[in-house]
């Protein structure tokens, strides 16, 4: 099984198949990594907002610079 393994990549390199064959190989493994990361981080983000819940919603009082958070937000605190 190694020696065909090292004979396809001596055929390769000879026809200058490697250089194609190794780029689709790196285009293939940045995908993979790249939808993992991707997947790991909706994954994270969703539990994270399933344990602490949503942000709390601020909102600008009419008159004034200031903002306050808003009394129906899960997360108000006296």
């Amino acid at each position: 099984m190694v020696i065909v393994v090292l004979l396809l990549l001596l055929i390769l390199a000879a026809t200058g198949g490697l250089v194609l064959a190794l780029k689709i190989a790196v285009g293939v493994a940045l995908g993979l990594f790249l939808g993992v990361a991707l997947v790991g981080g909706l994954i994270a983000w969703r539990v994270k907002r399933a344990l602490f819940g949503p942000r709390p919603r601020w909102r600008r009082v009419r008159g004034s610079q200031v903002e306050v958070l808003d009394r129906d937000s899960r997360h108000y605190q006296r």
